[in-house]
Protein backbone atom coordinates (compact mmCIF):
# COMPACT_ATOMS: atom_id res chain seq x y z
CA UNK A 1 0.00 0.00 0.00
CA UNK A 2 1.08 3.06 -0.86
CA UNK A 3 0.32 5.80 2.04
CA UNK A 4 1.04 9.49 2.38
CA UNK A 5 3.29 10.73 5.25
CA UNK A 6 1.69 11.26 8.00
CA UNK A 7 1.69 15.06 9.26
CA UNK A 8 3.46 16.07 12.51
CA UNK A 9 0.51 18.17 13.53
CA UNK A 10 -1.51 15.41 14.14
CA UNK A 11 0.27 14.37 17.51
CA UNK A 12 -1.99 16.11 19.90
CA UNK A 13 -5.19 14.42 18.41
CA UNK A 14 -3.78 11.28 17.74
CA UNK A 15 -3.34 11.04 22.15
CA UNK A 16 -6.65 12.61 22.68
CA UNK A 17 -8.12 9.80 20.31
CA UNK A 18 -6.81 7.08 22.04
CA UNK A 19 -7.88 8.76 25.43
CA UNK A 20 -11.33 8.72 24.34
CA UNK A 21 -12.53 6.02 22.63
CA UNK A 22 -9.60 4.34 20.00
CA UNK A 23 -12.13 4.52 17.14
CA UNK A 24 -9.70 7.44 15.59
CA UNK A 25 -6.47 6.56 14.06
CA UNK A 26 -4.07 8.39 12.15
CA UNK A 27 -2.37 6.98 8.90
CA UNK A 28 1.29 5.86 8.61
CA UNK A 29 3.04 2.81 6.34
CA UNK A 30 3.66 -0.38 8.09
CA UNK A 31 7.51 -1.38 7.34
CA UNK A 32 7.92 -5.33 6.57
CA UNK A 33 9.66 -6.52 9.01
CA UNK A 34 8.51 -8.81 11.69
CA UNK A 35 7.96 -9.30 15.58
CA UNK A 36 11.30 -8.17 17.34
CA UNK A 37 11.46 -11.54 19.14
CA UNK A 38 14.29 -9.10 21.66
CA UNK A 39 11.77 -6.97 23.20
CA UNK A 40 8.96 -7.65 26.02
CA UNK A 41 6.28 -9.57 25.57
CA UNK A 42 2.86 -9.19 25.91
CA UNK A 43 1.57 -10.96 29.23
CA UNK A 44 -0.99 -13.43 27.85
CA UNK A 45 -4.55 -12.39 29.08
CA UNK A 46 -5.35 -14.30 32.33
CA UNK A 47 -9.25 -13.42 30.69
CA UNK A 48 -9.40 -16.30 28.33
CA UNK A 49 -9.84 -19.86 29.24
CA UNK A 50 -7.85 -21.00 26.50
CA UNK A 51 -6.96 -24.24 25.17
CA UNK A 52 -3.46 -24.90 24.21
CA UNK A 53 -2.13 -22.18 21.68
CA UNK A 54 -2.58 -23.37 18.18
CA UNK A 55 1.15 -23.59 16.23
CA UNK A 56 1.27 -20.34 14.61
CA UNK A 57 2.38 -21.83 11.29
CA UNK A 58 -1.56 -23.53 11.17
CA UNK A 59 -2.97 -19.78 11.96
CA UNK A 60 -3.38 -17.42 9.21
CA UNK A 61 -1.01 -14.22 9.66
CA UNK A 62 -2.58 -11.00 11.57
CA UNK A 63 -2.43 -9.05 8.31
CA UNK A 64 -4.65 -11.25 6.84
CA UNK A 65 -6.96 -11.85 9.49
CA UNK A 66 -7.52 -8.07 9.83
CA UNK A 67 -8.06 -7.57 6.00
CA UNK A 68 -10.95 -10.18 6.22
CA UNK A 69 -12.09 -8.27 8.98
CA UNK A 70 -12.03 -4.93 6.91
CA UNK A 71 -13.67 -6.59 4.48
CA UNK A 72 -15.99 -8.08 6.43
CA UNK A 73 -17.27 -4.56 8.19
CA UNK A 74 -17.04 -3.64 4.93
CA UNK A 75 -19.83 -5.32 3.19
CA UNK A 76 -22.00 -4.86 6.21
CA UNK A 77 -24.88 -2.48 5.87
CA UNK A 78 -25.11 -1.64 9.20
CA UNK A 79 -23.85 -2.57 12.63
CA UNK A 80 -24.47 -1.71 16.37
CA UNK A 81 -23.58 -3.23 19.34
CA UNK A 82 -23.00 -2.03 23.29
CA UNK A 83 -19.92 -0.58 24.04
CA UNK A 84 -18.01 -0.71 27.43
CA UNK A 85 -14.47 0.88 27.57
CA UNK A 86 -12.41 1.11 30.16
CA UNK A 87 -9.75 3.34 30.85
CA UNK A 88 -7.01 2.28 33.43
CA UNK A 89 -3.72 4.86 34.54
CA UNK A 90 -2.33 4.72 38.32
CA UNK A 91 -4.41 2.13 39.68
CA UNK A 92 -7.73 4.57 38.70
CA UNK A 93 -9.79 3.12 36.37
CA UNK A 94 -12.30 5.20 34.29
CA UNK A 95 -15.46 3.05 32.56
CA UNK A 96 -17.81 4.93 29.84
CA UNK A 97 -20.73 2.22 28.07
CA UNK A 98 -23.46 3.13 25.67
CA UNK A 99 -24.55 2.09 21.91
CA UNK A 100 -22.43 2.58 18.97
CA UNK A 101 -24.28 2.36 15.38
CA UNK A 102 -22.70 2.68 11.89
CA UNK A 103 -24.85 2.66 8.21
CA UNK A 104 -23.81 2.86 4.73
CA UNK A 105 -22.86 6.89 3.94
CA UNK A 106 -20.67 7.14 6.73
CA UNK A 107 -23.45 7.34 9.24
CA UNK A 108 -22.45 6.71 12.59
CA UNK A 109 -23.91 7.68 16.02
CA UNK A 110 -22.10 7.01 19.34
CA UNK A 111 -23.42 7.68 22.65
CA UNK A 112 -21.47 7.13 26.12
CA UNK A 113 -22.11 7.76 29.66
CA UNK A 114 -19.56 8.64 31.82
CA UNK A 115 -18.88 7.73 34.79
CA UNK A 116 -16.37 8.76 38.02
CA UNK A 117 -13.01 7.37 38.60
CA UNK A 118 -13.17 4.70 40.95
CA UNK A 119 -10.19 2.27 42.31
CA UNK A 120 -9.21 -0.56 40.33
CA UNK A 121 -9.36 -3.70 42.73
CA UNK A 122 -9.28 -7.53 42.52
CA UNK A 123 -13.08 -7.76 41.24
CA UNK A 124 -12.48 -4.86 38.71
CA UNK A 125 -9.78 -6.88 37.30
CA UNK A 126 -12.57 -10.41 37.70
CA UNK A 127 -15.23 -7.74 35.72
CA UNK A 128 -12.41 -7.50 32.91
CA UNK A 129 -11.99 -10.96 32.11
CA UNK A 130 -12.42 -11.90 28.34
CA UNK A 131 -15.17 -14.58 29.18
CA UNK A 132 -17.30 -12.37 30.82
CA UNK A 133 -19.97 -9.78 29.86
CA UNK A 134 -18.40 -5.69 31.55
CA UNK A 135 -21.09 -4.66 33.51
CA UNK A 136 -21.61 -0.69 33.59
CA UNK A 137 -22.33 1.26 36.59
CA UNK A 138 -25.76 2.14 37.83
CA UNK A 139 -26.84 4.84 35.12
CA UNK A 140 -27.79 7.44 37.81
CA UNK A 141 -23.80 7.79 38.62
CA UNK A 142 -23.24 8.81 35.56
CA UNK A 143 -21.22 12.06 35.60
CA UNK A 144 -21.70 13.02 32.38
CA UNK A 145 -22.16 11.82 28.85
CA UNK A 146 -20.53 11.80 24.96
CA UNK A 147 -22.67 11.99 21.55
CA UNK A 148 -21.37 11.62 18.32
CA UNK A 149 -23.64 11.82 15.34
CA UNK A 150 -22.70 12.25 11.36
CA UNK A 151 -25.29 11.56 9.06
CA UNK A 152 -22.37 11.79 6.34
CA UNK A 153 -22.18 15.22 5.74
CA UNK A 154 -21.98 17.31 9.28
CA UNK A 155 -20.05 15.87 12.45
CA UNK A 156 -21.65 16.79 15.28
CA UNK A 157 -20.08 16.05 19.08
CA UNK A 158 -21.86 16.90 22.48
CA UNK A 159 -20.60 16.82 25.29
CA UNK A 160 -22.37 16.89 28.73
CA UNK A 161 -20.82 17.44 32.19
CA UNK A 162 -23.12 18.20 34.92
CA UNK A 163 -25.34 20.82 33.63
CA UNK A 164 -22.26 22.17 31.52
CA UNK A 165 -23.26 21.51 27.88
CA UNK A 166 -20.57 21.69 25.20
CA UNK A 167 -21.73 21.07 21.34
CA UNK A 168 -19.49 21.20 18.19
CA UNK A 169 -20.13 20.55 14.46
CA UNK A 170 -17.63 19.63 11.34
CA UNK A 171 -18.29 20.09 7.64
CA UNK A 172 -17.27 16.45 6.25
CA UNK A 173 -17.22 17.66 2.72
CA UNK A 174 -15.25 20.79 3.36
CA UNK A 175 -12.49 19.08 5.70
CA UNK A 176 -12.03 16.14 2.75
CA UNK A 177 -11.60 19.08 0.03
CA UNK A 178 -9.11 20.82 2.13
CA UNK A 179 -7.19 17.33 2.68
CA UNK A 180 -7.18 16.28 -0.76
CA UNK A 181 -4.52 19.88 -1.28
CA UNK A 182 -1.93 18.71 0.69
CA UNK A 183 0.72 16.75 -0.59
CA UNK A 184 1.57 15.19 3.39
CA UNK A 185 -1.64 14.47 4.15
CA UNK A 186 -2.89 11.60 3.53
CA UNK A 187 -7.31 12.63 2.46
CA UNK A 188 -8.28 8.72 3.05
CA UNK A 189 -7.55 9.19 6.85
CA UNK A 190 -9.86 12.09 7.65
CA UNK A 191 -13.40 10.03 7.91
CA UNK A 192 -11.49 7.78 10.90
CA UNK A 193 -9.78 11.02 12.15
CA UNK A 194 -13.17 12.54 12.27
CA UNK A 195 -14.45 9.69 13.84
CA UNK A 196 -16.68 8.22 10.96
CA UNK A 197 -14.70 5.85 9.64
CA UNK A 198 -16.00 3.33 12.15
CA UNK A 199 -14.64 0.09 13.45
CA UNK A 200 -13.46 -1.14 9.57
CA UNK A 201 -11.00 2.59 9.91
CA UNK A 202 -9.78 1.90 13.39
CA UNK A 203 -8.51 -1.50 11.75
CA UNK A 204 -7.17 0.05 8.90
CA UNK A 205 -5.06 2.36 11.21
CA UNK A 206 -4.11 -0.26 13.32
CA UNK A 207 -2.50 -2.46 9.82
CA UNK A 208 -0.98 0.72 9.27
CA UNK A 209 0.84 1.77 12.30
CA UNK A 210 1.51 -1.97 13.97
CA UNK A 211 3.72 -4.32 13.00
CA UNK A 212 2.31 -8.04 14.56
CA UNK A 213 3.45 -10.95 16.30
CA UNK A 214 2.33 -14.35 15.13
CA UNK A 215 -1.05 -15.30 15.68
CA UNK A 216 -2.77 -16.97 19.00
CA UNK A 217 -6.00 -18.90 19.26
CA UNK A 218 -8.33 -18.64 22.69
CA UNK A 219 -10.89 -21.08 23.25
CA UNK A 220 -13.71 -18.49 25.24
CA UNK A 221 -17.08 -19.88 26.64
CA UNK A 222 -16.52 -22.51 24.00
CA UNK A 223 -15.71 -20.59 21.28
CA UNK A 224 -13.04 -19.70 19.13
CA UNK A 225 -11.13 -16.52 19.44
CA UNK A 226 -8.49 -15.01 17.54
CA UNK A 227 -5.53 -13.61 19.16
CA UNK A 228 -4.00 -10.46 17.04
CA UNK A 229 -1.21 -8.93 19.13
CA UNK A 230 0.99 -5.87 17.87
CA UNK A 231 3.11 -3.10 18.26
CA UNK A 232 3.91 0.57 17.43
CA UNK A 233 6.11 0.51 14.18
CA UNK A 234 9.26 2.26 13.49
CA UNK A 235 7.56 5.01 11.94
CA UNK A 236 5.04 6.11 14.21
CA UNK A 237 7.55 5.58 17.74
CA UNK A 238 9.48 8.13 15.89
CA UNK A 239 7.54 10.49 13.36
CA UNK A 240 4.35 10.10 15.81
CA UNK A 241 5.58 9.98 19.32
CA UNK A 242 8.83 11.41 18.74
CA UNK A 243 10.68 8.42 20.16
CA UNK A 244 14.64 8.26 20.47
CA UNK A 245 16.26 5.80 18.45
CA UNK A 246 16.17 2.73 20.15
CA UNK A 247 13.55 3.62 22.98
CA UNK A 248 10.46 1.22 23.54
CA UNK A 249 8.09 2.48 26.07
CA UNK A 250 7.14 6.03 25.82
CA UNK A 251 7.52 8.37 29.05
CA UNK A 252 3.97 9.87 29.19
CA UNK A 253 1.14 6.99 31.43
CA UNK A 254 -1.23 7.23 28.93
CA UNK A 255 0.53 6.40 25.48
CA UNK A 256 0.23 3.00 24.94
CA UNK A 257 2.99 0.41 23.22
CA UNK A 258 0.57 -2.18 22.51
CA UNK A 259 -2.32 -3.13 21.00
CA UNK A 260 -4.91 -6.82 21.28
CA UNK A 261 -7.68 -7.28 19.24
CA UNK A 262 -9.91 -10.54 19.89
CA UNK A 263 -11.96 -11.60 16.70
CA UNK A 264 -14.33 -14.14 16.43
CA UNK A 265 -13.23 -16.93 14.26
CA UNK A 266 -16.85 -17.94 13.61
CA UNK A 267 -18.87 -14.94 13.08
CA UNK A 268 -15.61 -12.83 12.27
CA UNK A 269 -16.42 -9.61 14.07
CA UNK A 270 -14.25 -8.17 16.96
CA UNK A 271 -15.19 -8.99 20.56
CA UNK A 272 -12.28 -6.94 21.97
CA UNK A 273 -9.45 -4.26 21.29
CA UNK A 274 -7.12 -3.73 24.05
CA UNK A 275 -3.83 -1.25 24.20
CA UNK A 276 -1.73 -2.00 26.81
CA UNK A 277 1.14 -0.14 28.62
CA UNK A 278 4.42 -1.54 29.05
CA UNK A 279 6.19 -1.30 32.14
CA UNK A 280 8.93 1.34 32.53
CA UNK A 281 11.00 -0.94 34.38
CA UNK A 282 12.90 -2.74 32.08
CA UNK A 283 12.84 -5.58 33.91
CA UNK A 284 9.47 -5.75 34.09
CA UNK A 285 8.21 -8.07 31.23
CA UNK A 286 4.98 -7.96 31.07
CA UNK A 287 2.48 -5.20 30.07
CA UNK A 288 -0.79 -4.12 31.89
CA UNK A 289 -4.43 -3.00 29.94
CA UNK A 290 -4.32 1.03 29.47
CA UNK A 291 -7.63 0.86 27.13
CA UNK A 292 -9.70 -1.88 27.08
CA UNK A 293 -12.96 -1.61 24.09
CA UNK A 294 -15.41 -4.65 24.30
CA UNK A 295 -18.09 -5.10 21.96
CA UNK A 296 -21.05 -7.25 22.71
CA UNK A 297 -24.97 -8.25 21.56
CA UNK A 298 -23.40 -6.82 17.95
CA UNK A 299 -26.26 -6.88 15.46
CA UNK A 300 -25.80 -6.78 11.72
CA UNK A 301 -28.09 -5.36 9.01
CA UNK A 302 -30.51 -4.92 11.04
CA UNK A 303 -33.16 -2.31 10.58
CA UNK A 304 -31.92 0.95 11.50
CA UNK A 305 -33.91 4.40 12.14
CA UNK A 306 -32.68 7.10 10.17
CA UNK A 307 -33.72 10.03 12.63
CA UNK A 308 -30.71 7.84 14.87
CA UNK A 309 -28.21 9.85 11.87
CA UNK A 310 -30.34 13.31 13.16
CA UNK A 311 -28.99 15.53 15.55
CA UNK A 312 -30.93 18.49 17.14
CA UNK A 313 -28.69 20.49 19.84
CA UNK A 314 -30.12 20.97 23.69
CA UNK A 315 -31.85 24.09 23.77
CA UNK A 316 -29.91 26.90 24.75
CA UNK A 317 -26.74 25.25 23.62
CA UNK A 318 -24.92 27.13 21.56
CA UNK A 319 -23.09 25.40 18.37
CA UNK A 320 -19.37 25.99 18.02
CA UNK A 321 -17.78 25.23 14.22
CA UNK A 322 -14.70 23.70 13.90
CA UNK A 323 -14.53 23.11 10.68
CA UNK A 324 -12.17 26.11 9.65
CA UNK A 325 -9.88 25.29 13.03
CA UNK A 326 -9.69 21.25 11.76
CA UNK A 327 -8.76 22.61 7.95
CA UNK A 328 -6.01 25.18 9.36
CA UNK A 329 -4.53 21.95 11.79
CA UNK A 330 -4.36 20.27 8.85
CA UNK A 331 -2.35 22.59 6.57
CA UNK A 332 -0.59 23.51 10.02
CA UNK A 333 -1.22 26.91 10.25
CA UNK A 334 -1.85 28.65 13.54
CA UNK A 335 -5.10 29.63 14.88
CA UNK A 336 -6.14 33.06 14.62
CA UNK A 337 -6.37 34.82 17.88
CA UNK A 338 -8.89 37.04 19.47
CA UNK A 339 -7.84 40.72 19.52
CA UNK A 340 -6.93 42.23 22.72
CA UNK A 341 -9.55 44.36 24.49
CA UNK A 342 -8.80 47.67 25.82
CA UNK A 343 -8.98 48.01 29.24
CA UNK A 344 -12.05 50.03 30.95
Amino acid sequence: MNHKQQNPSRLNTFSFQLAVLALLFSTVQSPAHGWNADEPAVKQQPAAKSAAPAPAGDLPAADQILSELRDRLQNLESLQCDLHQTALINGVSIISAGRYTQAAGNRVRLQLMLFPAAPFTVQSKQDMQLDTNPIAPAADTARGSLLQVSDGTVLHTEWKNGESVVVTRRTIADILEAAEDIENYDASAVLADLGVGGLRSLIARLQDTMTFAPVKELTVNDRRILQVTGRWNDRVRKEIFQLPENTFVHELPWIPEYVQVFVDAETNLPRRIQFLKHSTDATQKIARPLLTLDLRKIEINGQIDDQLFAYRAPEGAAEEDQTEALIRSIKGEPLPQAPLQSPQ
